[in-house]
């Protein structure tokens, strides 16, 4: 009996096999998708090592980084340098130790990498702000991580300062300057720490940094609740190179003493897909790497044109530009081979409407990822044939998904919708001093609960269709309604506050706000938006203001949201 249960068992994975390759049928007979690629073993090594390990094979007089405004540029002899010398001044001039934080607060720019290798090199921890946050952000965000040094430019420094005043830090502030600029008082200059000096390189080379050793800390809304620091590890960054470098994903051409890959760096290097696909991603390959400090449409149409870039990193709102301005021509794709996007759900139709644009030999693609899994979970291999554009692509190699029912938590089969797993190497340590979230997100078994439903269909990919999460995605940056809520609930006139994200033809998702207000004050949705834009990142602001009676919660409080999306939106 037991032999005929194991051959049925056994012709039953086969024809599982069959449909897919990535399909696999665990212990419990439950399926977990597989990346089709065999796993590989991620090196044993310091992250810096593998983040240059391939550098003799191209010219080190390469630019390594040009700034798309300004056009100051670092060769990677430069670049090499001076990140050295940042991280000798951290230790020897401003006196940082192991485990101490660096806040980089900074645009895209040639002096992002310089601060945060260099940090990682002086064996500090680094997290990353938006340099577009005020007051309230910032100090969130600085009461969380506690940083010692924080690093930011001229325009960012007085929201910085009175972040950092509203809860106390005596964080010193490095600010990157310009010949002849005055500074404020006891602000220090990045050009005297950075780009003059000398590196004891000695010293730098008896830090010891063990995989375990958390590396980076930026923000992520999670499921739930106000941005939560997340702990990404030199482990999560050395897996999350060697998973981009395998051949079916790594879409960079390796530079030689000749030639580079140019790669416009649209997306901010303060968020997981910035920092880790595009940045770490492409400088491991000898790319040039076109940084732009603020996204605009006129100057990113200049870099396509002039600088004849090779790859495309974007989100759904990018896409969606590229496919329906008047001036964007077939030109503008001169030598571009690979489009691939990213942090939101997009359609078919907009994909296409690039590919109707482009040369034939552009290819395009979709990739899913999280903060949490340092962005990096699906993606659409190179020479795969694409049936649908909207599909998210396979998992990564060493990337398992599963797929649950939100309400049970019981395993549904592949192809049946649910929400989605992440189990992987480049899943973070947990949420920075939050037991309690990340037991919440991570299951016993190791995989990440990621709050999207989606499901997926063998040989063609992962789809994403819903969120069970209360994050809001504008733009592709994510947008927390309890923080939104938080901050309503502070105006005068206002006894309760909910928000939720609803759908926007450019942005993907904006916030819309449903007030109760106090009895006998009053309040127009104009002041209310503008009582929030004050506060917070202009991403953030409050698209509607509607005034109801009452706010459905569940008996414990909670805000039904799903409830307030049917009755409202």
């Amino acid at each position: 009996m037991a032999r005929k249960l194991l051959l049925r068992e056994i012709k039953e994975f086969k024809s599982v096999r069959k449909l897919s390759a990535s399909v696999k049928l665990n212990k419990n007979e439950e399926f977990i998708v597989k990346s089709s690629i065999p796993d590989v073993v991620v090196p044993d090594m310091k992250f810096l090592d593998r983040l240059w390990i391939d550098s003799q094979r191209w010219n080190s007089n390469h630019i390594a980084l040009k700034c798309a405004e300004t056009k100051k540029t670092y060769t990677f002899s430069e670049l090499w340098k001076y990140t050295s010398v940042f991280a000798t001044s951290l230790r020897k001039k401003l006196g940082l130790q192991t485990n101490d934080v660096v806040a980089v607060m900074l645009p895209n720019c040639p002096e992002f990498p310089v601060v945060t290798f260099g940090s990682l090199q002086a064996g500090c921890i680094v997290t990353t702000i938006n340099p577009i946050y005020k007051e309230m952000e910032i100090g969130h965000q600085v009461a969380t991580t506690e940083p010692k040094v924080v690093v930011t430019i001229p325009e960012c420094y007085e929201n910085l300062r009175k972040g950092l005043q509203s809860v106390k830090s005596q964080a010193k502030v490095v600010l990157l300057d310009r010949p002849n600029m005055s500074l404020p008082d006891g602000v220090i200059r990045f050009s005297e720490i950075a780009e003059s000096g000398e590196a004891d390189h000695a010293m730098l080379e008896k830090i010891e940094r063990k995989k375990d050793d958390i590396a980076f800390i930026p923000f992520s809304s999670g499921t739930t609740g106000l941005p939560k620091g997340v702990d990404i590890t030199h482990g999560n960054l050395l897996a999350s190179s060697t998973l981009m470098s395998q051949k079916p994903n790594d879409f960079a051409l390796m530079a030689d003493a000749n030639y580079q890959d140019i790669v416009p760096c649209i997306l901010p290097f303060f968020h997981i897909y910035g920092l880790v696909v595009t940045l770490i991603g492409h400088i491991t390959k000898g790319c040039q790497l076109v940084t732009m400090p603020r996204f605009s449409p006129t100057t990113f149409f200049d870099v396509l044109k002039n600088d004849k870039p090779h790859l495309l990193y974007v989100v759904p709102p990018i896409v969606i530009l590229l496919g329906k301005h008047p001036d964007v021509k077939p030109e503008h794709f001169t030598n571009v081979r690979r489009i691939i996007c990213g942090a939101a759900p997009l359609a078919s139709s907009d994909a296409d409407a690039i590919l109707e644009k482009s040369n034939s030999k552009l290819a395009f693609g979709q990739g899913f990822g999280a903060t949490e899994t340092c962005s990096l979970t699906t993606t659409t291999f190179i020479d795969t044939k694409i049936e649908d554009y909207s599909s998210c692509g396979e998992p990564m190699v060493n990337v398992e998904l599963k797929f649950v029912d939100p309400l049970s938590g019981n395993d549904v089969p592949v192809g049946e919708s649910g929400e989605l797993l992440v189990r992987s190497p480049t899943l973070m340590k947990g949420y920075h001093k939050n037991e309690k979230a990340t037991k919440e997100s991570i299951t016993e078994d190791g995989f990440f609960k990621t709050g999207d439903l989606g499901y997926y269909k063998p040989g063609v990919g992962l789809y994403v269709t819903d969120r069970i999460k209360e994050l809001i995605k504008v733009k592709g940056m994510q947008v927390a309604p309890a923080e939104l809520e938080s901050l309503l609930r502070s105006h005068p006139a206002v006894q309760d506050a909910a928000v939720i994200g609803v759908p926007h033809e450019y942005h993907g998702e904006v916030p819309k706000a449903f007030i109760i207000k106090k009895s006998g004050l009053s309040a127009t949705p104009e002041e209310l938006q503008d009582f929030v834009a004050s506060q917070v990142a202009s991403f953030k602001k409050i698209e509607e203001v509607v005034f109801v009676n009452e706010i459905p919660k569940t008996s414990t409080g909670k805000i039904l949201r799903k409830d307030l999306k049917k009755m409202y939106a």
